[in-house]
């Protein structure tokens, strides 16, 4: 899954992804929608890339959250504010992703968290 307010960003994600590997991604503009998407969602997604600065619910918010309905959930936390870094990883982020990034540096996050 992808949550992230910025609909370009989202679009740049979805062809990310499709270059990376066969990947089912789902998509969410905040973290209220993230947190329903995910409650409806059979298969849990295994990895969640989340914004932080978002409309409705914050990144924070709807990790902390989602955490707590599947703590075996690994969410990369991806923001240009890098000051935000620390504070994810404390709230149960499995990795952060710095904006802007290479396609290299998600492929890598996206993998190791799926061997976690």
């Amino acid at each position: 899954m992808v949550v992230d307010d910025d609909r370009t960003m989202l679009k740049l994600y979805e062809l990310m992804l499709a270059e990376i590997g066969n990947f089912s991604v789902e998509f969410s503009v905040n973290g209220k929608s993230a947190i329903e998407n995910f409650k409806n969602q059979i298969e849990k997604p295994k990895v969640i890339i989340m914004d932080h600065r978002m409309p409705i619910m914050n990144g924070f918010d709807a990790m902390n959250e989602i955490l707590q309905l599947d703590g075996n959930t690994k969410i990369i936390f991806a923001s240009a504010d890098t000051a935000m870094k620390d504070i994810s990883i404390s709230m149960g982020a499995t990795a952060f992703l710095s904006k802007p990034f290479k396609i290299e540096e998600l492929m890598n996050l996206i993998n190791r968290a799926l061997e976690e």
